[in-house]
Formats: structure tokens, C-alpha cells, sequence
């Protein structure tokens, strides 16, 4: 043991000596190196440079300088940026009116101009009117139809504020051309604000009520590109920006005009790897007919095709490097007289991770990441083995050559090769490298682990279903890590995870490939759970402290259930938000229909039986205007 105890030291000093050298010699490095201060970072900046029209499409070209989202919006009727806010002396309950006035206030960022006025008149632009029974004045507006204003209206269908209040139901009178001007929410105001369940300002922003389509894009860093939105029967885009926290706004275009001929290419949208078919007639022009193909404001093709004085068919093959939306439009001398769009999908294959033989790769289309499917992966010139993209991810497991190695992955009826060069050193590799010194490196940190104690559980693994079975012992801050890690490879943030994925962390982490038997693995995770390190719920696990598991392990499920279904959503943080509906939890505030989600239909009773009357009957209204609906987790898939 003296022995033993005298290696271990003279280890060490030669380690430190070794580590005090190269520290010298960092600090005599150093001194010489001038270092230049960091740049300022450019603010943000935001330009529309091109509207316009192409197919049923409209389309906005931008120059941009910053990160953020930008939306582009469709309206059949001109989007305002007016808001007056009717400040009623004879108001039933509505001491809360500064409070809804701070949040619309929020709304002066993106260029909405805000009135408070006791004027008892409507205009033109958003007229919020929260008196709890609907003024005469403002019935008589819509009515007659004296303005084109929408009214916003806290209050009663059948209350009218004419010399009192009287009850009379003026809502049922009202043609639906009459009630397209009006958006109206039962109660009081401070009944509205108190419930919290509806966002005025984000209902006015992108003025829900009149939108045709909408579509969403991340950018960062700077440059010009294009955003599209389908316009179906709308004939105005509202473009809405919000760049790096500190630059917002809203671009509006005049009402836009659209070609009385459509081009498709066959496929509208592909890959850079795969050709589209444009073949569209002509009957006759006025001139010499020109294609142009435009990407991003520029015009990066143009064909002169001929003069027609009867029926021609004009066929073209297309296939771009760059991905993106290309504009096509044909023209004569007279005006533009036929457009389109076609798409190049925007594959990233990035390889984010990599553990021992494992290797994590992100896959993504047009950023969004690529629903769960079997991929082939091979490895240079060997044999393909299928692998499986789950949330945009892709694990492979490999054995790679020092340099630079290829792998072949087959995706969408392609073979793509990704380059990696394989630079990572072994243990003979340092001793080549570094010599004595990182050997006594690697020795010094051997030993102190070994002399490490810590809770351990036994794992055991095997290479196939017929190897001979083995068994190692992973102390307790290991399988923590690996738990982290699978999650943090898989882009989950503080999501549960699944035996199955756990399962992944461990083979991938701790058994370099080797599968893991399944009850070892509900062993290992029963005893986290004992020992207070993990809490589950549902069969899905957290660590312990990272919230409410259920609603966690809810959260998972209805993204999950999202995902499969092929609905498009994006996530707040709060709430998942289609085109249609949010889908939350109960208290929290839906912009538009609410679908509630909670684990089994007795917790329906049981939120229910713990509302007040007044409470009951305001989730029954908006139950009855299909506004709000609870859904048990298990039968979210119905309703998506």
C-alpha cells in the first residue's frame, strides 16, 4: 500500500510540474498578442423592398438585420392601426378600464395609434366599447351601417344603455353582415380582465377576427429574402416584424391585384437535387411574351418566349441550387398576364452531437424538424443499416476512420453524403502527440476517479439478443448525466423522458452501442425515483424540482399527439397555438378556441365542482360558443 501511495504521489507532481510548464508558457504567449476590443453589434433593421402577386400567393421581399419572426398576414378587407378605446361614463363594472388600457398600450410599438375618448360616436378603425350593456349609439352604427369601424364589446347581448339599462334583444336582430362588424364577449370588463382568458392586444395586433391565412418565419443575422402567404379570398398582406426584443412593426400594402392566369410547376416545391416541370398554354399576346424568374427581388432568368396569335404550349424544365421561393411571371407588352411560385426546400443536416460511436445529427426542412421516419445510413462503401428521425433528430451509430469519412444518408428517395472529418485522439494517439506528460495526464485522472465513491447501480448490457451478458457498475451522477444529455440531444428541454429514451441516454452514454435490458432499465429508473432524483408521472420521468410532473408529462403527450397528427403549431411556452385553436391548461387566457387538456375526465369534475356559480356559467357560455372545451389527454388524437 506505501508503494502504491508513492506512485500515486510522484503521478502527481509530475503532473503539476507539467501543468505549471504549460501555463508559463500560455502566459509568455499571451503577452505578446494584442487583443482587439468586440464590435458593437448593428441594430436591427427592417425594410420591405417588393410586394406582390404571384398565382393565388402574395409575397413581400425584405432586407433585414437582426433576429426575431416575421409574419405575413392576409386580409380581404384593408387591416387598421387605429384604436379608440370608449371610456363610458355609465359603464357597468368597469373600474378595470387603466388596467386593459396599460396592455393596448403595448400595441403602440408595432404603430397602432391608441384613443381613450368619451365621444360618443364610431368611426372608422377598432372601437372598443367595455360598457356591459351595449350603448344606443353604438347599436344605432351598426344598424345603419354609418362607418366601417369594427366594435370590440364587453357586455350582454340583450342590455341596452338608452335612459338606463334596458333589456332587449338587439344581438338577434342583427343580420350576419351586421354581426361581422362586431366581436362581443359576455360580462363586464373587470369580469373580462379578471378571467384572463382572452389577449385583446394579440387579437387586435393580428385583428383575428378578418384574417384570411397567415404563415411565419424565423430569421437571423442580415440579408434579403422572401416570405408567402396564401390569400384564398384576401386581397391585402400585413407584414408584422419583431426583431432582437427591441424592433417591431407592421408593413400594410395597398390592395393587390392578381394574374388572371396561374402557373404551377409539377412538383411546386422540391428539392435542390430534383427538377420541376413548368408547362402552362398561351392563347395570344400583345408583343413578344417574356418569362422572368425572380428569387428575392432579383431577376436571376428571363426568357424571351414569342409572339402569340394562338393557342402555344410552353414547357420548362427548373432546377435551382439555392433554396427558396422563386416568382415566376410571364409578360407582354401590355401588362403581366400570368404568374406563379415555385419552392426549394431547405434541408439542413447538421451533426449537433457525438458520444463515443454515437452520433447525433439534426435534421430539418424549411426550419421545422423532419417528422419521425426510417432513414438508411451507411457508412462510406459499407452496407446501409435503417435508423429512425424522431423530433428531427438522427442517431447513427458508427465506427469512424481517422480523417475525413462520408456518411451516406438515404432521405426523401436521395442519397446525401455529409463530410466529417474525424479528428478526435486515443490513447495512443496522445502518447504520440504529447508524450510522457499527457500520459501522466490521463493516469492522474484514472486514479482519482477510482478512488471516487459514489452510489452505483449495476447495468446490465449486451451487443445482440444470443451475446453472453455483461454487467457494469455506473455510480448514481452517471446516469443523472446521461439522463441530461438525451435530452439536451434531443432538443426536449425540461420535457420528461420516456423508459425508452432513458434507455437511448444509457446506450449511448455508458454502454458504448450495447443494448440495455428493459427491466434493468425500470429498475434503474424506480430506484432514481425512491431516492428522490426523479419524480413520474404517465410512465414519462423528470428530475426532481423541475416542476409540475403532470403538467410537464401533459405538455409532452399533446406535443407528441401534435406532431403525429401533422398539425401545424407553434409553442409559446405556455400554450400550443394552431391556425384553428390553442391547446393549454385550464386558467390560462386563449386568444382563440380553447382546448383544455387535463389527464382523465375526473379532473374535469374536479376543476368544475371548484368554480364558483358565476365562474361555472362563464365557462358554460363559452362551452356553448364552442370558444372552450376540455379534452382528456388520451383523446386529444380525436379532435386534431
Amino acid at each position: 500500500m506505501k508503494l502504491k501511495t508513492i506512485i500515486i504521489g510522484l503521478v502527481v507532481i509530475l503532473a503539476l510540474v507539467f501543468l505549471g510548464l504549460v501555463g508559463t508558457l500560455a502566459v509568455l504567449f499571451l503577452s505578446d498578442v494584442e487583443i482587439s476590443p468586440v464590435a458593437e453589434q448593428s441594430p436591427a433593421a427592417f425594410e420591405v423592398t417588393e410586394v406582390g402577386t404571384a398565382a393565388d400567393n402574395a409575397y413581400a421581399v425584405f432586407d433585414f438585420r437582426g433576429n426575431g419572426n416575421i409574419t405575413a398576414l392576409a386580409y380581404e378587407k384593408k387591416p387598421t392601426k387605429k384604436i379608440v378605446v370608449i371610456n363610458d361614463s355609465r359603464s357597468i363594472d368597469a373600474t378595470s378600464l387603466p388596467t386593459l388600457i396599460d396592455d393596448l398600450r403595448e400595441l403602440e410599438k408595432y404603430g397602432y395609434s391608441l384613443t381613450i375618448t368619451d365621444e360618443t360616436s364610431i368611426g372608422e378603425g377598432i372601437y372598443i366599447i367595455p360598457t356591459g350593456a351595449i350603448p344606443s349609439y353604438a347599436l344605432f352604427n351598426l344598424e345603419l351601417g354609418t362607418s366601417n369601424g369594427t366594435i370590440i364589446y364587453i357586455g350582454e347581448k340583450d342590455l341596452l344603455l338608452s335612459k338606463g339599462i334596458k333589456r332587449q334583444n338587439w344581438h338577434e336582430s342583427l343580420t350576419e353582415e351586421k354581426k361581422a362588424r362586431l366581436i362581443q364577449y359576455d360580462g363586464t370588463l373587470d369580469d373580462f380582465i379578471a378571467a384572463d382568458n382572452v389577449s385583446l392586444p394579440e387579437m387586435i395586433l393580428y385583428q383575428q377576427w378578418a384574417l384570411e391565412s397567415n404563415s411565419t418565419m424565423n430569421v437571423a443575422d442580415a440579408g434579403v429574402t422572401t416570405i408567402t402567404v396564401p390569400m384564398e379570398n384576401a386581397t391585402y398582406l400585413r407584414i408584422i416584424y419583431e426583431l432582437d426584443g427591441e424592433l417591431y412593426g407592421i408593413v400594410d400594402s395597398g390592395s393587390l391585384e392578381f394574374t388572371s392566369q396561374n402557373l404551377y410547376p409539377d412538383p411546386p416545391s422540391s428539392f435542390m437535387w430534383h427538377a420541376s416541370t413548368l408547362e402552362f398554354d398561351l392563347n395570344k399576346t400583345i408583343g413578344t411574351a417574356t418569362m422572368s424568374i425572380k428569387k428575392d427581388g432579383k431577376v436571376i432568368e428571363k426568357e424571351f418566349l414569342r409572339r402569340v396569335t394562338d393557342d402555344n404550349v410552353f414547357i420548362k424544365k427548373m432546377k435551382y441550387d439555392e433554396p427558396g421561393d422563386y416568382i415566376i411571371s410571364v409578360e407582354d407588352n401590355d401588362a403581366e398576364i400570368a404568374s406563379g411560385i415555385l419552392h426549394i426546400k431547405d434541408l439542413q443536416i447538421d451533426l449537433v452531437s457525438r458520444q463515443g460511436v454515437s452520433y447525433v445529427f439534426d435534421i430539418y426542412i424549411d426550419g421545422a424538424p423532419v417528422k419521425d421516419t426510417e432513414v438508411y445510413v451507411s457508412l462510406g462503401d459499407s452496407e446501409k443499416q435503417k435508423f429512425y428521425v424522431s423530433g428531427g433528430q438522427l442517431s447513427v451509430i458508427a465506427k469512424l476512420d481517422k480523417g475525413e469519412n462520408v456518411f451516406h444518408i438515404e432521405l426523401l428517395g436521395s442519397d446525401i453524403p455529409y463530410h466529417y472529418n474525424n479528428d478526435q485522439q486515443g490513447f495512443f494517439d496522445i502518447y504520440l502527440t504529447y508524450g510522457l506528460p499527457g500520459l501522466v495526464i490521463i493516469l492522474v485522472v484514472y486514479f482519482g476517479a477510482r478512488f471516487t465513491r459514489k452510489p452505483k447501480y449495476s447495468l446490465r448490457f449486451g451487443d445482440s439478443a444470443t451475446a453472453i451478458r455483461q454487467e457494469i457498475n455506473v455510480p448514481l451522477s452517471r446516469t443523472v448525466e446521461s439522463f441530461k444529455k438525451i435530452r439536451a440531444d434531443m432538443r426536449l428541454g425540461h420535457s420528461p423522458l420516456t423508459p425508452h429514451e432513458f434507455s437511448m441516454s444509457l446506450k449511448r452514454y455508458l454502454t458504448n452501442g450495447a443494448d440495455v435490458t428493459e427491466g434493468n432499465v425500470e429498475e434503474i429508473l424506480k430506484k432514481l425515483v425512491t431516492t428522490g432524483t426523479l419524480e413520474s408521472h404517465r410512465d414519462y420521468y423528470q428530475l426532481k424540482g423541475e416542476g409540475n410532473v403532470k403538467r410537464n408529462t401533459l405538455r409532452r403527450m399533446a406535443r407528441e399527439k401534435l406532431i403525429e397528427s401533422g398539425t401545424m403549431f407553434t409553442d409559446d411556452g405556455e400554450k400550443f397555438i394552431t391556425k384553428d385553436f390553442e391547446i393549454g391548461f385550464f386558467g390560462q387566457k386563449f386568444s382563440k378556441k380553447g382546448i383544455v387538456i387535463v389527464d382523465d375526465s375526473s379532473e374535469i369534475k374536479e376543476i368544475l365542482s371548484g368554480l364558483s356559480s358565476l365562474e361555472n356559467s362563464r365557462i358554460k357560455i363559452l362551452q356553448a360558443n364552442n370558444m372552450l372545451t376540455f379534452i382528456p389527454i388520451d383523446k386529444l388524437s380525436d379532435v386534431l
